[in-house]
């Protein structure tokens, strides 16, 4: 049987394998000394990231060709990641397995020809916002689906996911996690004109709690979360307008990539989020690209913020990132990025009027890049920049927490810390940061 077994195991060739990657590295400090620090709004799910990374980051992906014959296909797709401080030649590397799935192509014959159906844990379908590396749009994790369904004008994409819950650290003795199941239909490449295209989605999100959770039993609370993205070809590049709705178990997911970050039973009962947003990446003449971005998010936190002095989250974005071409070799880019949050979760000393709960941040970056031809979403590339950051002390702030008060202005995440923030800058609410960065794909 052992012997049957592993002669029915294929066996493969180079030809049959894939690998690609992501990554990102690089090294960097501040006009006041120190290693490299990196500037987010306080309460905002993403920052400006030109400049303004200060870890190690990579992606590698393995995928094998399992089967290939008469038009049907099995194959293998996984992703491990790594993360790590950027600041010694050892430290500890946070490992994780983002993706592992089968995707099969064909089986279904002539009744759904061109279908893929597929099962395992994946990245399913993100849509980002490259340049602030956020993702409005992201059901990814465990799941199955059936994927590239020709409907005639255009594909329908049916996947029941999972959003996990995550970790209950943090939370409230009357908050704690949920583990939501979404079905998610999306209908794309609905082709308007030649260069003008529609995808629709629809997302069921439904709570699924531990029976005898005493906090979570009844956080069972239907939601939905509704999308609508226009792309329009445009200009060596594309530009695309979104609009979000979404309620109850649907919010949290439906904020973006940070989204868990925040989703607690709190979202299943009475919460609504919409959102607009534009963003694009376009070449204005040869020697010059551009990428932008504005949006506008707001989420309605009704049973949760009842008793605070608001219960809105509302988040404003506005940036630009010019790129000039000196040759095909290297480039000056330059961006320029706003955030403002006005949220009642921002907790800082002694905060108690209405404009104390209100973040914000600009940007400032200018980066000499080095890279094998020019454009937007051209890698590899090696950049020198120089960045700049204000933001807003948030609190009622005395000469004793001037300094705590500086540092409640910006969010913490990744590896900067609100007391390194502190120990640099002080009670100065804005610095520089230098350094150089490798990024890449493929």
């Amino acid at each position: 049987m052992a012997s049957a077994s592993a002669g029915a195991m294929a066996s493969y060739s180079g030809d049959d394998i894939d690998f690609s990657a992501y990554a990102r590295s690089g090294i960097g400090s501040t006009n006041k000394g120190g290693e490299q620090l990196c500037f987010k709004a306080a309460g905002a799910p993403s920052k400006y990231r030109l400049g303004n990374e200060c870890e190690t980051y990579a992606e590698l992906k393995f995928g094998a060709n399992l089967y290939d014959q008469n038009g049907i296909k099995f194959y293998l797709d996984t992703n491990v990641s790594y993360v790590t401080a950027g600041q010694a030649d050892e430290g500890n590397t946070d490992t994780t397995l983002r993706e592992m799935n089968i995707q099969a192509t064909n089986v279904f014959g002539d009744a759904l020809l061109g279908a893929m159906l597929w099962a395992g844990k994946r990245f399913y379908q993100r849509h980002d916002v490259h340049m602030i590396d956020f993702y409005y749009w992201n059901m990814s994790g465990p799941g199955a689906g059936i994927q590239n369904i020709d409907i005639g004008m255009g594909n329908l994409d049916v996947a029941w996911v999972r959003n996990d819950k995550g970790s209950d650290s943090g939370t409230t003795p009357k908050t704690s996690s949920v583990t939501t199941n979404i079905l998610d239909v999306r209908w794309n490449d609905i082709r308007l004109m030649e260069n003008l295209a529609l995808e629709l989605g629809v997302d069921y999100g439904k709570g699924s709690p531990e029976d005898k959770n005493p906090i979570t039993k009844k956080d069972d609370k239907d939601g939905w979360l509704l999308t609508g993205e226009l792309t329009w070809n445009i200009m060596g590049g594309s530009n695309k307008f979104v609009a979000q709705y979404a309620t109850d178990a649907m919010t949290a997911p439906g904020i973006g990539a940070s989204g868990t970050e925040i989703k607690t039973n709190n979202n299943f009962d009475g919460d609504k989020f919409w959102r607009i947003l534009d963003h694009g990446a376009i070449s204005l003449m040869p020697k010059l690209d551009v990428m932008y971005v504005v949006g506008y998010t707001e989420v309605k936190n009704d049973k949760y913020l009842a008793t605070q002095d608001e219960n809105k989250i509302k988040w404003i974005t506005a940036g630009i990132r010019p790129s000039w071409n000196w040759n095909d070799i290297t480039s000056t880019a330059i961006e320029l990025g706003y955030d403002q949050v006005k949220t009642s979760f921002l907790a800082a000393p002694g905060a108690t009027k209405e404009r104390d709960k209100k973040s914000k941040l600009t940007k400032f970056t200018i980066a000499q890049q080095f890279h094998p031809s020019f454009g937007n979403m051209v890698r590899p590339q090696i950049r020198a920049f120089a960045t700049y950051a204000k933001w807003d002390s948030i609190g009622s702030c005395t000469a004793d927490n001037k300094a705590e008060c500086s540092a409640a202005g910006l969010g913490y995440g990744g590896y900067t810390t609100s007391k390194e923030i502190e120990n640099t800058f002080g009670s100065t609410s804005d610095g520089w940061t230098y350094g150089a960065q490798m990024e890449i794909w493929f």
